[in-house]
């Protein structure tokens, strides 16, 4: 199968990663579904609705983090800048969807390590535990102390909460909180 004139969206995006990674093959599993090999290295896609209905929705499995590592993720956010006719109308209601998570979530969890490491760099990222589309949970450390971090992007608010253990010490749990607060407005800022 090599048609996927059906699917815009599809198409777009992946002539947009070939664009940009060269020497890209291109396997055609589906009529909706795409792998992009890099070496030894597998990008998967498909077109298919999300789970509000869209069905202009490119589903995209990463595990190498290639697109990240390409810089691809801002000409994702923005897949119809440059478009033009019918092709431009489709993707303004394209939503993409990178490792279970949607593309502005993406960018916006890096901004937020990058704010919690020039507060400070006894910030440490550990690991997402759990992933949304539109929200990650994932284990921080201050110093020596763990704990958990929350970004959730909702249509008008992104927010970021802490959880701690029930032992937490009170006046750190009171600093990343209060750090907490300074990186949500200086997010919610940049992206709303």
């Amino acid at each position: 199968m090599n048609d996927i004139t059906d699917y815009p969206v599809l198409a777009y995006v992946v002539k947009l990663i070939k664009n940009t990674i060269t020497d890209i093959k291109t396997e055609y599993i589906a009529p909706a579904s795409v792998e992009l090999k890099d070496g030894n290295d597998t990008i998967y896609l498909q077109q298919r609705s999300d789970e509000n209905g869209n069905p202009s929705t490119i589903f995209i499995k990463d595990p190498k983090d290639i697109i990240f590592s390409e810089d691809l993720l801002p000409s994702l956010k923005n897949l119809q800048e440059g478009a033009e006719g019918k092709t431009a109308q489709e993707l303004l209601n394209a939503r993409v969807i990178i490792n279970e998570l949607d593309v502005e979530t993406h960018l916006i969890f890096h901004a937020v390590k990058d704010h919690f490491d020039e507060i400070s760099n006894s910030y440490e990222f550990s690991k997402a535990i759990e992933k949304q589309a539109d929200k990650i949970k994932s284990k921080f450390k201050f110093g020596s102390h763990a704990f958990e971090l929350t970004v959730t992007n909702h249509a008008q608010l992104i927010s970021i909460t802490a959880d701690f253990p029930a032992s937490f010490d009170e006046s750190i749990k009171k600093t990343i909180e209060n750090d907490a607060a300074k990186v949500q407005l200086a997010v919610q800022k940049i992206f709303r």
